[in-house]
């Protein structure tokens, strides 16, 4: 493998609605950045559907969806890798996304993270280029029960859906205050249900130090992480990677993940970084996150990079065309108002939403340079999605201007010291200081 291997990546595609003209311009910037790399990946946190099919009973937040015509708009940018676990690859149950699958397929783009049943779901993309094959995983760990893939058996074929990757909390307390939940439990009857399935046999005792209440867990174990990865979940992914990299030459892997630290929305909680490492450890060469809508800090593990998020690299969160009968009866609408009308009173006239925040709009597009299993270059072009604007590109990336990248290096550098990463700005790049 004499040639390097360069590599780019987004965080979430919340991508609903057409680029007007006028945005063709800026978009070239950002295409042209993107078409110099060989692997070029985005999370697509959208369906590709014309609306023929049913809502879920339940969605990411926003029933999201986008008409099958509009994707032409997101596929000039360049990507030929096109996550789809995430949050919303649901939000119009099987159809949705066995249609977005499908849609994915006639345009002939490697994809992966759902499919008709979890062999589907959990198997990597393969992409070939000068002799090397890279394979990429999708997964996503903020999702809904019912949206998990199923494995096929015997007796049963697969359910369709999500490759996920679960995990357990437990929220640390003294004796005292495990002493004072009992007595809670017992006077308010919170348990009676649960006390009744672990009498039953339909639910197992809790361990000693640990203690339910109600769907909260409470442990006296001060040394125990406050979440962890489900072991067969983190097992099962481990494995996949360790077979794939028996196969190809690189690994990539994308991870959805909302959670947080309990203390800043943009730390990682500390089963995704167990994750991430476990992943680069199994022989991935990098890990590209999203779903939480900002930027969270980057570590160089052994080598390797871990993005804990992206955050959004395309915003039209306020642009969705069409809302079912859940989302105006949870937010007291008409069930026959308007998108634009529901989504105003969920913002309450506009003073509360993801849209009101700046850091929601910045972003960075790395550049990764691979020689073997080497990282020997790293550089991030920093993008801001027109927060300013009030136009139709409000939400769609372009190059940060001089003010804005270092802003967004400011938020990247004090995500990033934890980890102990640190960047500079040279030539309108940031980089790794030394």
């Amino acid at each position: 493998m004499s040639k390097k291997l360069t590599v780019t990546g987004t965080g979430d595609a919340l991508f609903v609605a057409q680029f007007p003209e006028y945005y063709n311009g800026q978009k070239k910037q950002i295409t042209d950045f993107i078409n110099k790399h060989d692997i070029k990946i985005t999370n697509l946190e959208t369906n590709l559907s014309d609306y023929g099919d049913f809502a879920n009973a339940y969605s990411g937040g926003t029933w999201i969806n986008t008409p099958k015509e509009y994707f032409d708009h997101l596929k000039s940018m360049g990507f030929n890798f096109y996550g789809n676990a995430n949050n919303h690859c649901m939000d119009y149950s099987y159809h949705g996304m066995l249609s977005t699958i499908e849609e994915l397929d006639k345009h002939g783009v490697a994809h992966a993270g759902t499919g008709k049943d979890l062999a589907q779901a959990e198997k990597p993309a393969i992409i070939e280029i000068d002799g090397k094959k890279i394979a990429i995983f999708a997964i996503d760990a903020s999702f809904e029960v019912a949206s998990k893939a199923g494995r096929a058996t015997d007796n049963f074929i697969g359910r369709p859906g999500v490759n996920y990757l679960r995990h357990s909390t437990a929220y640390k307390v003294t004796e005292e205050q495990m002493q004072s939940l009992k007595e809670i439990a017992k006077y308010t009857k919170i348990n009676y249900n649960r006390d009744f399935n672990i009498a039953t046999g339909y639910v197992t005792p809790d361990p000693e130090g640990v203690f339910v209440l109600g769907k909260t867990t409470f442990t006296t174990k001060q040394d125990a992480p406050k979440t962890a990865c489900n072991p067969k979940d983190k097992q099962r992914h481990v494995d996949l990677i360790k077979q794939a990299k028996k196969e190809n030459d690189y690994i990539f892997v994308q991870i959805h993940c909302h959670d947080d630290d309990d203390v800043s929305h943009a730390n990682p909680p500390e089963y995704l970084i167990e994750f991430c490492k476990a992943c680069i450890d199994a022989g991935a060469s990098a890990i590209f996150g999203g779903g939480c809508h900002e930027l969270r800090g980057i570590e160089i593990y052994k080598g390797k990079p871990i993005m804990y998020s992206l955050g959004d690299f395309i915003y039209q969160g306020p642009r969705v065309e069409k809302l079912p009968a859940d989302f105006m009866e949870q937010y007291g609408v008409d069930i026959n108002a308007t998108a634009e009308h529901a989504l105003d009173v969920r913002s309450r006239g506009g003073k509360v939403g993801l849209h009101l925040n700046k850091e929601n709009y910045l972003t960075v597009l790395p550049s990764l340079s691979f020689e073997g299993d080497e990282l020997v270059d790293i550089k991030l072009l920093p993008v801001g999605l027109n927060f300013d604007k009030k136009d139709l590109t409000n939400g769609l990336p372009m190059v940060a201007g001089q003010e804005e990248q270092k802003e967004i290096l400011s938020v990247l550098n004090r995500l990033s010291k934890p980890f102990g990463t640190q960047f500079e700005l040279k030539d309108g790049l940031i980089i790794i200081k030394n």
